[in-house]
Formats: C-alpha cells, sequence, structure tokens
C-alpha cells in the first residue's frame, strides 16, 4: 500500500479529474468510462471536490452552470414555440422542464424550508427561567 500522503495526492487528482471533466459537459457516466470507475463513485468524488473548493470558485462554477442553462432553454423555446412541428415541440419543452428542474436544484429553489412554531406558553416559560436566572446572579427579584 503506497504512503499515505502519495494517496492523498492520488485521491486529490481524481477529484480535480473529475471537476475538469464535468467543466467540459461530460455525463457523470462518460467521466465513468473514461477514469474506468462508476458514475456513482464520479458523483462522490465530484461532490467531495466541491466541498473542498474556495467559495468563490463554487459560485463562478455555479454561475457558469446558470448560463449554460439559460442558453440551452433559449434554443429550446422556438423549438417548443413551434405548433407545425407538434412531437419536436413536445421533446423540447421536456427538455426545457429537465434543465428548468436542474436550475431550481442548483439554486435551492425546492429545497424545504425549516419553519419553526413558538407558542406563547413556550414563550412564557423561556422569560421565567431567564428571570430566574437573573435572579439567581443579583441575588434578588427582577424588576418587571
Amino acid at each position: 500500500m503506497p504512503p499515505r500522503n502519495q494517496r492523498t495526492v492520488e485521491q486529490a487528482t481524481r477529484r480535480a479529474e473529475v471537476v475538469a471533466l464535468r467543466r467540459q459537459r461530460l455525463s457523470l457516466a462518460e467521466i465513468g468510462r473514461r477514469m474506468g470507475i462508476s458514475h456513482q463513485r464520479v458523483s462522490q468524488l465530484y461532490s467531495q471536490a466541491l466541498a473542498e473548493i474556495p467559495v468563490h470558485q463554487v459560485e463562478e462554477h455555479r454561475a457558469e452552470e446558470l448560463i449554460l442553462i439559460d442558453d440551452a432553454i433559449n434554443d429550446l423555446l422556438p423549438i417548443a414555440r413551434d405548433h407545425a412541428r407538434p412531437r419536436s415541440a413536445v421533446e423540447a419543452w421536456n427538455a426545457i422542464r429537465g434543465w428548468a428542474e436542474r436550475k431550481a436544484k442548483l439554486l435551492g429553489l425546492d429545497a424545504p424550508e425549516r419553519l419553526e412554531f413558538i407558542t406563547i406558553d413556550e414563550i412564557d416559560r423561556e422569560i421565567a427561567q431567564l428571570n430566574a436566572q437573573l435572579e439567581g446572579v443579583t441575588g434578588g427579584p427582577v424588576a418587571r
């Protein structure tokens, strides 16, 4: 087994290769074929690489993806609106839907929101606990 630092360099090199191929617009499956690994492993390496790179580079990559998505949708819209070729129009709308879903995912538009509801009783309990803590610190009742 190679030394740990050599394995780390090899792993970083593989992650960089995955990112470079992805930026060339290759699919995960195609990258996997080229590298001799599964598309699931490519996805893992790609996610690891994105987690390690500086935020500004992730934002740059996201901006490139958004430009690609917008360009693809703009190219597909005339085909989708061509009623003389209904089959092509339907296929174009399906492709647009796919690009729109990708854009929503990239922007986090469909991410679930976390909502927290606090009741008046919970607020009153918290206030009572804080007052009790203040009384313990000051040695007497808290002015209200």
